[in-house]
């Protein structure tokens, strides 16, 4: 009986742990749009993406899309609190904070009404903050109104899966 109780507790504490160790990998931009749903919103085939680790205390991953035709490059970055590091965090930092810090160091930056809980359109892209993420998409010259257009569309997918 002992016996079995011991193996049903360490069943059940490899399934805690497995939980604590998948709720904490780190958030797969290229995840979380396919290839396919990237060419349909940007109306031309895509190459595969590319993920980009920045390998920075912040935690920030990017992925990398870039159009066969006319040579676009559509950048996804993503800090997310959970993938900071730990001394990041104890000092306060979340990615609300590198949100706010970034929209105040744009100039211009333009209130993006109805996208996350707030987002702004400048130098970069369409800047994006939801819950503990900050989300940064960036397709182009900030100067043309259609690349507002298409980053509003990206983000709007990516945010229904965050």
């Amino acid at each position: 009986m002992n016996r079995i109780l011991g193996i049903g507790l360490l069943v059940l504490l490899l399934m805690v742990f497995q939980g604590v160790v998948q709720a904490s990998e780190a958030l797969d931009p290229c995840g979380l749009l396919t290839t396919q749903e990237m060419e349909a919103l940007v109306g031309e085939p895509v190459s595969e993406p590319e993920q980009r680790d920045a390998k920075n205390p912040l935690g920030q991953r990017m992925c990398l899309y870039s159009t066969v035709s006319s040579s676009r490059l559509i950048q996804i970055s993503v800090i997310r609190t959970a993938d900071m590091a730990q001394g990041i965090r104890d000092h306060g930092q979340n990615a609300a904070k590198v949100y706010t810090t970034t929209k105040e160091m744009l100039n211009p930056a333009e209130d993006v009404p109805g996208v996350g809980d707030d987002a702004c359109w400048g130098t970069g892209g369409l800047h994006i903050l939801k819950g503990e993420v900050y989300l940064l998409v960036a397709v182009g010259n900030t100067g043309k109104r259609e690349n507002l257009d298409l980053a509003r569309r990206i983000a709007g997918k990516i945010l229904l899966r965050l």
